[in-house]
């Protein structure tokens, strides 16, 4: 598919696709304004299928690996039940001060538990089998870490979401260089090889991994 039909298709999949709020429009603004990184936010498109796949899967726990400004944890607290928990992991604070002050300002914020420090060390304080949904959007070299400990934190069903799985396309070149995109391809394979999950892989933005445990 060459870039001229790719814009084309995108385009009409987010018209056909229902609208987000205005307070995430607000958010991937000012994301912008001050990081110039809002294309790291998953989108309209990405963020409502994550809403469906919670939604009809009944989730109502959920953790996030990799929160950033927030949009991706106030997309998927939208879709959680009232009791719903999600407690959503972020390095960084300059990243976390921008997300609470829009889980504040959101009615679905009561619902996020922000966990400021490395992610690996907050997953480590989840009991075993006590999730039902996990998403990981964060550092792609911990990405094969981030799967073990999902793995460990799902109960038997659970959903695992992954974000990146293409890395900008890079992954398909003959010769990867870039060191995102080694990452990503290895971490595909060892979802690939991986016998305690069922998966599918889904060409939507830049890749998306959805995989269930078994």
């Amino acid at each position: 598919m060459d870039a001229q039909l790719a814009e084309i298709v995108e385009n009409y999949v987010d018209a056909h696709t229902d609208d987000v709020s205005l307070l995430l429009e607000e958010l991937l603004a000012e994301t912008e304004k001050i990081t110039g990184r809002s294309r790291w936010s998953i989108g309209k498109v990405e963020g409502k299928l994550l809403q469906m796949l919670i939604k009809i899967s009944n989730t109502k726990r959920v953790v996030e690996v990799g929160t950033f400004t927030g949009y991706s944890a106030l997309v998927m607290a939208e879709a959680l039940p009232e009791d719903g928990i999600l407690t959503t992991c972020e390095n960084s604070r300059e990243y976390a001060d921008i997300a609470r002050r829009y889980f504040e300002k959101s009615p679905y914020g009561q619902k996020i538990q922000l966990k400021l420090g490395p992610a690996l060390q907050s997953l480590k304080a989840i009991p075993d089998n006590s999730e039902d949904f996990v998403f990981i959007d964060a550092d792609k070299p911990s990405y094969g870490i981030y799967f073990d400990e999902a793995l460990r934190i799902l109960h038997t069903g659970g959903i695992i979401f992954v974000d990146n799985v293409f890395w900008r396309y890079k992954i398909f070149k003959k010769k990867i260089t870039n060191e995102n995109a080694r990452a990503i391809a290895a971490f595909n394979q060892k979802v690939m090889q991986e016998d305690r999950v069922e998966k599918v892989m889904l060409s939507v933005r830049d890749g998306v991994y959805l995989i269930r445990k078994l």
